[in-house]
Order: C-alpha cells, then structure tokens, then sequence
C-alpha cells in the first residue's frame, strides 16, 4: 500500500511522540524537553477533567437539590482555567499542536526558513520572559500583601498567590524547551533548519481504514437487454 503524506510541506526527520519529537541527535536535551512537555500536558489535562467533574456536580447539586457548591465558579476560572490554558501552552509548543502555515513558509528557501526558525525561537522566547518576570512580579506581590478572598464568602481561602504562581510557572518551564530548540538552531549548520521537527502524518495513520472498492462485473455476464440492442444496431 502507497503511504499518503497528509502534510506534504513537512520534511522533519523527528519521531513524534506523545508529548514531543525524538531526533537522537540530543538524547538527554530531547528526554528533558519531552519530560517538560508531559509534566505541562498532564496538568493542563487534570485541570480540564476537575474542571468537567466539578461543572457537572455544581449543575447537579443545584438542579436536583437546589443547593450549588458556591465556590466552584471562582475556582474554576482563577485556578482551573489558568492552569489549562499555561500549561497547555507549554505542551503544544513542544508537541506542534500550534497553528503553523507552513505552506508560506515552505515557499522560501532552507536558508531563509532557519533565519525565520531563529526568528520564532527569539520571538517565542521573549513572550515566555515577558511573562516569566511579569508573573513572578505579580506573585510576589500577592505574597507580601496577602492577597485571598474576602472571609465569610462562598470562595475557597486559597492565597491569591497559589493562582497567579502558575503563570512564572509554565513560562520557565516553556522558555527552557525554547531555549533548547534555539541553542540547536545556532549550532546546527545554516543551509537548513534542525528544528523543523515535524515529519507529516500518514493517511492510514490518521484517518480509519478506507471502505473496500466496489465489486466490478464480471466478464462473463450475460449482456442486458440495453446492450442487445446497441450491438444488434452496430451490426446493421
């Protein structure tokens, strides 16, 4: 059977995994960024199962018994919510689930393409520091002044710090994985990108087994009545 390329414009050597890419070339630096990646994944994912869990159990308590938990709503969007979303950030980058238009990028030559490599690796990096001092700014702040909710309220007495902890967080632990990837680039040689892990997806790989073909007549049917006709006029 002919192997199909879902993704024709991908050209990466990588194996993908779960959580990442294994290329051999940095064994331990890959297990590093690939042990970041699950860690960051498992967490956003636990995040979304409590998050489903506690929703249906609030709806629950207040449709069948007309008695809410209260304090889910706040929990749900300072701690849940934070969590899917920072440390699902960090998981997708390594694992290539960010959207990539990689048929613009695919038109410009290898050369071109690592200086555009380099380029997002710098960009991507600078956000992760934006954040990482930007958080760890806020959270020690909710630190000294502490910073939780207002006593005799239906919200949990959670330190605002636990929360706002999460963003320096996932931002240091996705500004490794960058950091990773943009030492490879400056080393690997310039006339191709190194960290274009992808390699495409294979048709049988993503999509179910095709239906089988149809059954094609046999050549030694007896002719229908229609094709009487057209040959008894040819031989006239």
């Amino acid at each position: 059977m002919t192997s199909i390329v879902v993704h024709p414009f991908r050209q990466g050597a990588a194996e993908r995994t779960r959580f990442g890419y294994l290329t051999g070339e940095y064994p331990r630096l890959e297990r590093m960024q690939n042990t970041i990646s699950a860690v960051c994944g498992y967490a956003a994912g636990l995040a979304i199962t409590v998050m489903v869990v506690l929703t249906l159990v609030d709806v629950a308590g207040r449709t069948l018994f007309d008695s809410p938990l209260g304090w889910t709503v706040s929990f749900i969007e300072t701690h849940l919510m934070l969590a899917a979303a920072f440390f699902g950030m960090v998981a997708a980058y390594r694992s290539g689930a960010h959207v990539a238009v990689a048929s613009v990028y695919n038109r410009f030559s290898l050369r071109i393409q690592k200086l555009l490599m380099l380029m997002s690796h710098s960009i991507v990096a600078l956000g992760f520091t934006v954040l990482l001092i930007a958080g760890t700014q806020d959270t020690l702040f909710a630190l000294e002044t502490g910073q939780q909710a207002l006593p005799g309220g239906a919200d949990l007495p959670i330190p605002a710090a636990v929360w706002k902890a999460y963003i320096p967080i996932a931002s240091a632990l996705g500004l490794v994985l960058v950091l990773v990837d943009l030492f490879r680039e400056l080393l690997s040689p310039w006339d191709q990108p190194s960290t274009d892990y992808d390699p495409g997806d294979l048709v049988e790989d993503v999509l179910p087994d095709s239906p089988p073909p149809a059954p094609q007549p046999s050549a030694d049917r007896s002719p229908s009545p229609t094709e009487l006709m057209a040959n008894s006029k040819d031989a006239r």
